[in-house]
């Protein structure tokens, strides 16, 4: 699990249910198709790996069309969990995701164009740009249609 969300078991049991304080299920309406347990980790991997909506519900057994259902639904608390930005704009902070060609075939998978590349996310400082941290590169990963 830490490979795929950049957390440990027990950090994401405390994010489910700080996420249920705030953004329990109502109840009404149809019924969800994946428990919210899994919605929390379908939001992270969305947010940690940038795979499209049909890749997510294809890993999670769902249409793409709950996989963007579910995103919706949680990207507002999840927000608020992190809090506002300081009000200090120098002490704001650049989050960003890049896919870096690599060239090793044993760690990566094709995807667009037959490229091969690793994903990688960095935080940096918005007053002087400076690199604060980077995270582990994730494997690109390829999902083919059914045919």
């Amino acid at each position: 699990m830490l490979q795929l969300t950049g957390r440990h078991r027990p950090q994401m049991h405390h994010l489910v249910r700080q996420l249920w304080e705030i953004a329990p299920d109502t109840g009404r309406g149809r019924p969800w198709a994946l428990p919210f347990a899994d919605r929390v980790l379908l939001i992270v991997l969305a947010y940690r790996t940038n795979l499209t909506m049909q890749q997510l519900g294809t890993l999670f057994g769902v249409s793409h069309a709950a996989a963007h259902r579910v995103v919706a639904r949680l990207a507002q608390p999840l927000a608020e969990l992190l809090g506002p930005p300081p009000t200090d704009r120098r002490e704001l902070w650049i989050v960003d995701g890049t896919l870096i060609p690599v060239h090793d075939q044993k760690r990566t998978a094709k995807s667009k164009k037959y490229r091969r590349s690793v994903n990688v996310q960095i935080v940096c400082r918005a007053r002087d740009r400076r690199v604060v941290a980077v995270a582990e590169a994730c494997i690109a990963l390829r999902f083919d249609r059914a045919s």
